[in-house]
């Protein structure tokens, strides 16, 4: 059975971080091991919410070394601060044989979040240049490869597409980098774009309602199942959009707000 490592925090309400990612994961049929990096009462939006951060993450990460079992990937997720970053890269030179997945959780519309300071930011840029894969939403792409996120968004769909490759360039350091650039809003749809060495990939959905918790931690949760099981990133994408246009169509008239995310659970036998 394939085993991923899944490093990130867990919200006891939201639908969201580890939570999605274990079930997601387990649901396409790859064991997962979550280590939290913090933990939390509910997911963020919901406003003034208990944080308790990992701070004995080291030695939790050092009982899994002596284990020494195999992973197939390690996923990064949401990384506090820069302590925790160094001991996840640590972690990940102790099995330098697993791929590994980096979604590098630092901003939205454009701006880096206000609780990332510059030395945890360039520790989470630097894991994702190593990285085999990472799914950035646009504003994260930006951050990596110094684009103008305002400039972009402002332009003609074709002329996005283009520009939004030519950053996924300045970060395919390795060519066998795959960038998956999530959330490109185009007004009645949603696409992603898949850039590799070979070119670059769009998939697109319908725009169904605003934005909810959860949905990107669910989008790379489908393409590291993808990349533990060696499936093509470029099918995985259009796999985890349609997941998630899925979800959205069935259940919008049932969410009471974004914050509760979107309830995939039920939706987890249309892996099979």
């Amino acid at each position: 059975m394939k085993r991923v490592a899944v490093i990130t925090d867990i919200s006891g309400l939201g639908n969201c971080s580890g939570s999605a990612n274990t079930a997601i994961i387990s649901a396409l049929g790859v064991e997962v091991c979550l280590i939290p990096t913090a933990i939390l009462s509910a997911q963020t939006g919901f406003g003034d919410v208990f944080i308790k951060v990992s701070e004995n993450l080291s030695e939790y990460l050092d009982s899994l070394k002596k284990i020494n079992p195999h992973f197939d990937v390690i996923y990064i997720g949401f990384i506090p601060n820069g302590e925790i970053c160094d001991a996840a890269s640590e972690f990940i030179s102790h099995f330098g044989e697993s791929k590994i997945l980096v979604d590098p959780i630092s901003a939205d519309g454009g701006k880096r979040f206000s609780f990332l300071n510059d030395d945890t930011y360039k520790k989470i840029a630097k894991l994702a240049f190593s990285a085999d894969v990472i799914t950035p939403n646009l504003s994260e792409l930006c951050l990596l490869a110094n684009g103008n996120f305002e400039n972009i968004v402002s332009k003609p769909e074709d002329e996005q597409f283009s520009e939004i490759f030519g950053l996924c360039q300045k970060v395919m350091l390795s060519k066998k980098k795959t960038v998956v650039v999530t959330g490109i809003d185009l007004g009645d749809s949603i696409a992603t774009l898949t850039a590799d060495n070979s070119g670059y990939t769009i998939t697109k959905n319908t725009k169904i309602g605003g934005s909810f918790s959860g949905t990107g931690d669910i989008f790379a949760s489908i393409i590291c199942a993808s990349l533990a099981n060696n499936g093509d990133i470029h099918t995985a994408s259009q796999k985890a959009g349609d997941f998630i246009e899925l979800v959205m169509r069935e259940s919008l008239h049932q969410l009471p707000n974004r914050n509760y995310g979107i309830p995939y659970q039920k939706y987890l036998s249309s892996f099979s």
